[in-house]
Protein backbone atom coordinates (compact mmCIF):
# COMPACT_ATOMS: atom_id res chain seq x y z
CA UNK A 1 0.00 0.00 0.00
CA UNK A 2 2.47 2.44 1.05
CA UNK A 3 5.18 1.82 -2.28
CA UNK A 4 1.46 2.47 -4.26
CA UNK A 5 1.09 5.75 -2.49
CA UNK A 6 4.86 6.53 -3.37
CA UNK A 7 4.19 5.70 -7.05
CA UNK A 8 1.59 7.86 -7.14
CA UNK A 9 3.01 10.53 -6.04
CA UNK A 10 5.90 10.12 -8.39
CA UNK A 11 3.72 9.81 -11.27
CA UNK A 12 1.93 12.85 -9.80
CA UNK A 13 5.32 14.85 -9.90
CA UNK A 14 6.16 13.13 -13.23
CA UNK A 15 3.15 14.83 -14.54
CA UNK A 16 3.11 18.17 -13.13
CA UNK A 17 6.94 18.76 -14.54
CA UNK A 18 5.80 17.96 -17.99
CA UNK A 19 2.95 19.91 -17.56
CA UNK A 20 5.12 22.64 -16.56
CA UNK A 21 7.75 21.78 -19.11
CA UNK A 22 5.51 21.64 -22.26
CA UNK A 23 3.55 25.15 -20.48
CA UNK A 24 7.64 26.68 -20.91
CA UNK A 25 8.34 25.07 -24.37
CA UNK A 26 4.84 27.00 -25.46
CA UNK A 27 5.52 30.34 -23.18
CA UNK A 28 5.64 33.35 -25.10
CA UNK A 29 8.80 35.84 -24.17
CA UNK A 30 7.88 39.56 -25.21
CA UNK A 31 9.74 41.44 -27.72
CA UNK A 32 9.37 45.20 -26.74
CA UNK A 33 9.34 48.01 -29.24
CA UNK A 34 9.70 51.62 -28.44
CA UNK A 35 8.30 54.83 -30.41
CA UNK A 36 8.27 58.81 -29.10
CA UNK A 37 5.43 60.03 -31.67
CA UNK A 38 4.13 63.43 -31.95
CA UNK A 39 0.36 62.52 -29.92
CA UNK A 40 -0.14 66.60 -28.81
CA UNK A 41 1.01 69.79 -30.68
CA UNK A 42 0.95 70.61 -34.46
CA UNK A 43 2.09 67.04 -35.81
CA UNK A 44 -0.48 65.41 -33.26
CA UNK A 45 -3.06 64.55 -36.32
CA UNK A 46 -0.27 62.57 -38.53
CA UNK A 47 0.96 61.07 -35.09
CA UNK A 48 -1.68 59.75 -33.94
CA UNK A 49 -2.16 57.95 -37.09
CA UNK A 50 1.45 56.85 -37.25
CA UNK A 51 1.05 55.03 -34.46
CA UNK A 52 -2.81 53.61 -35.28
CA UNK A 53 -0.43 52.14 -38.16
CA UNK A 54 2.06 50.01 -35.82
CA UNK A 55 -1.06 48.97 -33.23
CA UNK A 56 -2.37 47.70 -36.23
CA UNK A 57 0.85 45.76 -37.48
CA UNK A 58 1.04 44.60 -33.25
CA UNK A 59 -2.04 43.30 -32.59
CA UNK A 60 -2.25 41.68 -36.56
CA UNK A 61 1.16 39.67 -35.59
CA UNK A 62 -0.22 38.87 -31.99
CA UNK A 63 -3.19 37.64 -33.07
CA UNK A 64 -1.47 35.09 -35.78
CA UNK A 65 0.27 33.64 -32.95
CA UNK A 66 3.60 36.45 -32.48
CA UNK A 67 6.99 36.29 -34.12
CA UNK A 68 8.97 33.18 -34.17
CA UNK A 69 12.77 34.12 -34.29
CA UNK A 70 15.80 32.08 -32.84
CA UNK A 71 13.79 29.11 -31.70
CA UNK A 72 11.61 31.61 -29.61
CA UNK A 73 8.06 33.14 -29.87
CA UNK A 74 7.83 36.74 -29.10
CA UNK A 75 4.57 38.78 -28.25
CA UNK A 76 5.48 42.02 -29.86
CA UNK A 77 4.59 45.42 -27.20
CA UNK A 78 5.38 48.78 -27.92
CA UNK A 79 6.27 51.40 -25.23
CA UNK A 80 5.06 54.78 -26.65
CA UNK A 81 5.99 58.54 -25.54
CA UNK A 82 4.08 61.50 -26.82
CA UNK A 83 7.23 63.88 -28.26
CA UNK A 84 4.59 66.84 -28.30
CA UNK A 85 5.67 67.52 -31.65
CA UNK A 86 9.36 68.73 -30.65
CA UNK A 87 12.35 67.15 -31.99
CA UNK A 88 14.39 67.85 -28.98
CA UNK A 89 11.49 66.30 -26.43
CA UNK A 90 11.77 63.02 -28.88
CA UNK A 91 15.41 62.54 -28.92
CA UNK A 92 15.32 62.66 -24.81
CA UNK A 93 12.68 59.98 -24.99
CA UNK A 94 13.81 58.04 -27.51
CA UNK A 95 16.99 57.33 -25.23
CA UNK A 96 15.13 57.34 -22.52
CA UNK A 97 13.19 53.84 -24.86
CA UNK A 98 16.83 52.48 -25.38
CA UNK A 99 18.35 52.96 -21.93
CA UNK A 100 16.07 52.71 -19.40
CA UNK A 101 12.71 50.94 -21.30
CA UNK A 102 15.15 48.47 -23.16
CA UNK A 103 13.62 48.32 -25.94
CA UNK A 104 15.24 46.23 -28.78
CA UNK A 105 13.55 47.87 -31.57
CA UNK A 106 12.63 51.51 -32.69
CA UNK A 107 9.82 52.97 -34.70
CA UNK A 108 10.74 56.22 -35.71
CA UNK A 109 8.28 60.11 -35.04
CA UNK A 110 6.50 61.93 -37.56
CA UNK A 111 8.25 64.22 -39.43
CA UNK A 112 12.02 64.24 -40.85
CA UNK A 113 12.67 67.47 -38.62
CA UNK A 114 12.16 65.40 -34.94
CA UNK A 115 13.77 62.23 -37.08
CA UNK A 116 16.98 64.04 -37.69
CA UNK A 117 16.98 64.47 -33.45
CA UNK A 118 15.94 60.78 -32.42
CA UNK A 119 18.25 59.19 -35.40
CA UNK A 120 21.79 60.53 -34.06
CA UNK A 121 20.35 58.78 -30.65
CA UNK A 122 19.44 55.60 -32.17
CA UNK A 123 22.75 55.21 -34.22
CA UNK A 124 24.99 55.84 -31.03
CA UNK A 125 23.20 53.28 -29.19
CA UNK A 126 23.52 50.83 -32.56
CA UNK A 127 19.68 50.05 -32.27
CA UNK A 128 17.95 49.90 -35.69
CA UNK A 129 14.64 52.07 -36.65
CA UNK A 130 12.06 52.43 -38.93
CA UNK A 131 11.69 55.62 -40.04
CA UNK A 132 8.45 55.68 -41.99
CA UNK A 133 7.43 59.38 -41.70
CA UNK A 134 10.82 60.61 -42.17
CA UNK A 135 11.92 60.70 -45.70
CA UNK A 136 13.99 64.30 -46.09
CA UNK A 137 17.05 63.07 -48.18
CA UNK A 138 19.46 64.61 -45.94
CA UNK A 139 18.61 62.66 -42.92
CA UNK A 140 19.86 59.53 -45.31
CA UNK A 141 22.88 61.45 -46.78
CA UNK A 142 24.49 61.39 -43.11
CA UNK A 143 26.50 57.92 -42.92
CA UNK A 144 24.40 56.61 -40.77
CA UNK A 145 23.55 52.62 -40.67
CA UNK A 146 20.64 52.09 -38.44
CA UNK A 147 17.74 53.89 -40.08
CA UNK A 148 15.55 52.83 -42.45
CA UNK A 149 12.30 53.93 -44.20
CA UNK A 150 9.94 52.26 -46.50
CA UNK A 151 8.69 55.52 -48.26
CA UNK A 152 9.75 57.25 -51.62
CA UNK A 153 12.27 60.17 -50.60
CA UNK A 154 10.80 63.56 -50.30
CA UNK A 155 12.60 65.57 -53.01
CA UNK A 156 10.22 63.43 -55.19
CA UNK A 157 6.96 64.01 -52.90
CA UNK A 158 4.96 66.23 -55.44
CA UNK A 159 6.27 64.73 -58.94
CA UNK A 160 2.85 62.72 -59.09
CA UNK A 161 0.90 66.04 -59.15
CA UNK A 162 3.26 67.57 -61.65
CA UNK A 163 3.19 65.07 -63.78
CA UNK A 164 -0.40 65.04 -64.13
CA UNK A 165 -0.92 68.61 -64.35
CA UNK A 166 1.65 68.80 -67.51
CA UNK A 167 -0.43 66.14 -69.25
CA UNK A 168 -3.27 67.86 -68.99
CA UNK A 169 -4.34 70.42 -71.67
CA UNK A 170 -4.43 72.97 -71.73
CA UNK A 171 -1.63 73.12 -70.01
CA UNK A 172 -0.93 74.73 -67.02
CA UNK A 173 1.80 77.56 -67.62
CA UNK A 174 2.25 79.09 -63.45
CA UNK A 175 3.35 76.60 -60.38
CA UNK A 176 3.20 78.21 -57.07
CA UNK A 177 5.12 76.38 -54.48
CA UNK A 178 4.48 77.50 -51.38
CA UNK A 179 4.73 75.84 -47.60
CA UNK A 180 6.13 76.07 -43.81
CA UNK A 181 10.40 76.52 -43.84
CA UNK A 182 11.04 73.18 -42.37
CA UNK A 183 12.79 70.08 -43.46
CA UNK A 184 10.63 67.77 -45.21
CA UNK A 185 8.37 70.41 -46.73
CA UNK A 186 11.90 72.60 -48.15
CA UNK A 187 13.13 69.37 -49.92
CA UNK A 188 9.75 68.95 -51.16
CA UNK A 189 9.77 72.14 -52.70
CA UNK A 190 13.16 72.66 -53.96
CA UNK A 191 12.37 68.94 -55.95
CA UNK A 192 9.52 69.85 -56.77
CA UNK A 193 10.86 73.06 -58.59
CA UNK A 194 13.34 71.25 -60.55
CA UNK A 195 10.65 68.72 -61.61
CA UNK A 196 8.57 71.38 -62.82
CA UNK A 197 11.44 72.97 -65.09
CA UNK A 198 11.86 69.22 -66.27
CA UNK A 199 8.23 68.89 -67.57
CA UNK A 200 8.25 72.90 -69.44
CA UNK A 201 6.29 74.40 -66.17
CA UNK A 202 7.27 77.56 -65.21
CA UNK A 203 7.58 78.06 -60.66
CA UNK A 204 6.22 81.67 -60.74
CA UNK A 205 6.10 81.69 -56.90
CA UNK A 206 8.02 80.26 -53.99
CA UNK A 207 7.29 81.21 -50.49
CA UNK A 208 7.90 79.80 -47.38
CA UNK A 209 6.29 81.32 -44.35
CA UNK A 210 7.31 80.26 -40.33
CA UNK A 211 5.72 77.06 -39.32
CA UNK A 212 4.43 77.75 -36.42
CA UNK A 213 2.60 80.99 -38.43
CA UNK A 214 -1.14 81.51 -36.84
CA UNK A 215 -1.74 83.56 -39.32
CA UNK A 216 -1.37 83.46 -42.95
CA UNK A 217 -3.49 85.84 -45.21
CA UNK A 218 -0.38 87.68 -46.63
CA UNK A 219 0.79 84.32 -47.66
CA UNK A 220 -2.54 84.06 -49.43
CA UNK A 221 -2.03 87.70 -50.90
CA UNK A 222 0.93 86.87 -52.73
CA UNK A 223 -0.39 83.96 -54.12
CA UNK A 224 -3.12 86.03 -55.63
CA UNK A 225 -0.72 88.19 -57.17
CA UNK A 226 1.28 85.65 -58.49
CA UNK A 227 -1.94 84.37 -60.73
CA UNK A 228 -0.49 80.52 -61.13
CA UNK A 229 -2.34 78.28 -62.80
CA UNK A 230 -1.11 75.65 -60.21
CA UNK A 231 -0.60 75.59 -56.43
CA UNK A 232 0.78 73.10 -54.92
CA UNK A 233 1.28 73.18 -51.04
CA UNK A 234 4.13 71.74 -49.14
CA UNK A 235 3.47 71.68 -45.26
CA UNK A 236 1.46 69.23 -43.22
CA UNK A 237 -2.33 69.63 -42.16
CA UNK A 238 -2.22 71.87 -39.06
CA UNK A 239 -0.83 74.50 -41.57
CA UNK A 240 -1.89 73.90 -44.94
CA UNK A 241 -5.62 73.86 -43.16
CA UNK A 242 -4.92 77.70 -42.40
CA UNK A 243 -3.36 78.18 -45.96
CA UNK A 244 -6.41 76.81 -47.77
CA UNK A 245 -8.81 79.03 -45.43
CA UNK A 246 -6.70 82.17 -46.04
CA UNK A 247 -6.77 81.69 -49.81
CA UNK A 248 -10.86 80.71 -49.44
CA UNK A 249 -11.24 84.25 -47.15
CA UNK A 250 -9.21 85.55 -50.39
CA UNK A 251 -10.66 84.01 -53.76
CA UNK A 252 -6.90 82.62 -54.61
CA UNK A 253 -8.82 80.29 -57.21
CA UNK A 254 -6.03 78.73 -59.23
CA UNK A 255 -6.55 75.53 -61.78
CA UNK A 256 -5.04 73.23 -59.37
CA UNK A 257 -4.36 73.04 -55.47
CA UNK A 258 -1.98 69.75 -55.08
CA UNK A 259 -0.53 69.05 -51.41
CA UNK A 260 2.21 67.11 -50.60
CA UNK A 261 0.27 65.46 -47.65
CA UNK A 262 -2.88 65.66 -45.49
CA UNK A 263 -5.48 65.06 -48.50
CA UNK A 264 -6.36 61.50 -46.74
CA UNK A 265 -6.25 62.86 -43.26
CA UNK A 266 -10.56 63.36 -42.45
CA UNK A 267 -10.60 66.40 -40.06
CA UNK A 268 -8.59 68.01 -42.71
CA UNK A 269 -11.43 67.56 -45.29
CA UNK A 270 -14.07 68.27 -42.18
CA UNK A 271 -12.45 71.25 -41.38
CA UNK A 272 -12.41 72.59 -44.73
CA UNK A 273 -15.60 71.63 -45.83
CA UNK A 274 -16.55 72.11 -49.14
CA UNK A 275 -13.81 74.08 -50.05
CA UNK A 276 -12.10 70.74 -49.76
CA UNK A 277 -13.70 69.57 -53.06
CA UNK A 278 -11.02 69.21 -55.78
CA UNK A 279 -8.12 69.41 -53.92
CA UNK A 280 -5.09 66.77 -55.23
CA UNK A 281 -2.67 65.19 -52.52
CA UNK A 282 0.51 63.06 -53.21
CA UNK A 283 -0.39 59.59 -51.39
CA UNK A 284 2.48 57.37 -50.31
CA UNK A 285 -0.28 54.20 -50.24
CA UNK A 286 -3.67 53.80 -51.60
CA UNK A 287 -6.16 51.27 -51.17
CA UNK A 288 -6.35 50.23 -54.64
CA UNK A 289 -2.75 49.04 -54.64
CA UNK A 290 -2.54 44.88 -54.78
CA UNK A 291 0.99 44.74 -53.56
CA UNK A 292 0.95 41.14 -51.31
CA UNK A 293 2.57 40.53 -48.11
CA UNK A 294 1.74 37.34 -45.39
CA UNK A 295 0.14 39.86 -42.44
CA UNK A 296 -2.09 42.00 -44.63
CA UNK A 297 -2.55 40.40 -47.64
CA UNK A 298 -2.37 43.51 -49.42
CA UNK A 299 -3.75 46.86 -49.55
CA UNK A 300 -7.71 46.45 -48.94
CA UNK A 301 -6.94 43.21 -46.90
CA UNK A 302 -5.25 46.48 -44.34
CA UNK A 303 -8.18 48.40 -44.94
CA UNK A 304 -10.66 45.89 -43.92
CA UNK A 305 -8.38 45.41 -40.38
CA UNK A 306 -7.67 49.07 -40.18
CA UNK A 307 -11.14 49.76 -40.42
CA UNK A 308 -12.72 46.76 -38.39
CA UNK A 309 -9.97 48.51 -35.51
CA UNK A 310 -10.34 52.13 -35.55
CA UNK A 311 -13.48 52.60 -37.07
CA UNK A 312 -12.53 54.79 -40.22
CA UNK A 313 -10.77 54.20 -43.38
CA UNK A 314 -6.67 54.17 -43.09
CA UNK A 315 -4.73 57.18 -44.43
CA UNK A 316 -1.01 56.51 -45.90
CA UNK A 317 0.42 57.20 -42.60
CA UNK A 318 -1.29 54.56 -40.84
CA UNK A 319 -0.64 52.25 -43.68
CA UNK A 320 3.47 53.26 -43.20
CA UNK A 321 3.45 52.89 -39.54
CA UNK A 322 1.85 49.36 -40.06
CA UNK A 323 4.10 48.46 -43.19
CA UNK A 324 7.36 48.90 -41.07
CA UNK A 325 6.59 46.35 -38.52
CA UNK A 326 6.11 44.10 -41.89
CA UNK A 327 9.41 45.29 -43.01
CA UNK A 328 10.89 44.67 -39.58
CA UNK A 329 9.17 41.47 -39.08
CA UNK A 330 10.72 40.09 -42.68
CA UNK A 331 14.18 40.90 -41.42
CA UNK A 332 13.92 39.54 -38.04
CA UNK A 333 12.84 36.19 -39.37
CA UNK A 334 15.26 36.10 -42.21
CA UNK A 335 17.98 36.67 -39.56
CA UNK A 336 16.34 34.31 -37.32
CA UNK A 337 18.27 36.75 -34.51
CA UNK A 338 17.48 39.93 -32.40
CA UNK A 339 21.30 41.06 -32.92
CA UNK A 340 20.79 44.35 -34.75
CA UNK A 341 23.60 44.15 -37.40
CA UNK A 342 22.51 40.78 -38.12
CA UNK A 343 18.58 42.65 -38.65
CA UNK A 344 20.43 45.02 -40.13
CA UNK A 345 22.20 42.76 -42.63
CA UNK A 346 18.88 41.03 -43.74
CA UNK A 347 17.04 44.43 -44.71
CA UNK A 348 19.89 44.53 -46.68
CA UNK A 349 19.68 41.56 -48.67
CA UNK A 350 15.90 41.75 -49.44
CA UNK A 351 14.03 42.31 -52.06
CA UNK A 352 9.50 41.73 -52.31
CA UNK A 353 6.87 43.58 -51.43
CA UNK A 354 4.49 44.48 -48.32
CA UNK A 355 1.04 45.60 -48.80
CA UNK A 356 2.51 49.18 -49.46
CA UNK A 357 4.82 48.56 -52.15
CA UNK A 358 7.69 46.86 -53.11
CA UNK A 359 11.17 47.47 -51.11
CA UNK A 360 14.83 46.68 -51.98
CA UNK A 361 16.58 48.84 -49.18
CA UNK A 362 19.92 50.96 -50.18
CA UNK A 363 23.04 50.46 -47.51
CA UNK A 364 21.92 53.89 -46.59
CA UNK A 365 18.60 52.89 -45.37
CA UNK A 366 16.54 54.34 -48.27
CA UNK A 367 13.82 52.04 -49.67
CA UNK A 368 14.89 52.50 -53.94
CA UNK A 369 11.80 50.55 -55.01
CA UNK A 370 9.16 52.97 -53.29
CA UNK A 371 6.28 53.99 -55.39
CA UNK A 372 4.22 57.67 -55.10
CA UNK A 373 0.25 57.82 -55.87
CA UNK A 374 -2.23 60.83 -56.07
CA UNK A 375 -5.66 61.37 -54.72
CA UNK A 376 -8.43 63.85 -54.93
CA UNK A 377 -11.12 64.99 -52.89
CA UNK A 378 -14.40 64.08 -55.41
CA UNK A 379 -17.56 63.76 -53.65
CA UNK A 380 -16.05 64.86 -50.45
CA UNK A 381 -14.07 61.95 -50.43
CA UNK A 382 -10.29 60.91 -52.13
CA UNK A 383 -10.72 59.16 -54.89
CA UNK A 384 -7.37 57.69 -56.34
CA UNK A 385 -6.70 59.42 -59.70
CA UNK A 386 -2.57 58.28 -60.19
CA UNK A 387 -1.09 56.27 -61.57
CA UNK A 388 -3.74 54.89 -64.43
CA UNK A 389 -3.35 51.47 -63.38
CA UNK A 390 -4.65 51.57 -59.60
CA UNK A 391 -7.04 54.67 -60.39
CA UNK A 392 -10.52 54.85 -58.70
CA UNK A 393 -11.90 57.98 -61.13
CA UNK A 394 -9.75 60.42 -63.82
CA UNK A 395 -8.90 63.25 -62.20
CA UNK A 396 -11.48 66.56 -62.46
CA UNK A 397 -9.26 70.03 -64.12
CA UNK A 398 -9.40 72.80 -63.74
CA UNK A 399 -10.63 72.89 -60.57
CA UNK A 400 -14.76 73.77 -60.10
CA UNK A 401 -14.13 77.97 -59.12
CA UNK A 402 -15.47 78.56 -55.79
CA UNK A 403 -14.50 75.69 -54.47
Amino acid sequence: MALGKHWKRALGSLALFAALSTSAAFAQETLKLGAAVSLTGPFSREGQLLRDGYDLWKDSVNAQGGLKVGGKTYKVDIVYYDDESKAQTSARLTERLITEDKVAFLFGPYSSGIATATAAISERYKVLSLAPMATANSLYSRGYKYIFTPSPMADSGLFPLLELAAGFSPKPTKIAIVGPDDLFPNVTGEGAAKRAAQLGLTVAYAGKYPKTAAELSSVATQLKAADPDVVLATGYAQDTILLLKSMQELRVQPKMIGLAMSVGVEDFRTALGAGAEGIMGVDYWVPTLTYKDPVFGDSAGFAKAFEAKYKKAPTYHAASGAAAGVVLQLALQKANSLDADAVRAAMLSMEGTTFYGPYKFADNGVNTRATLNASQILGGVPKVIFPSEVRQLPPAYPRAAGK
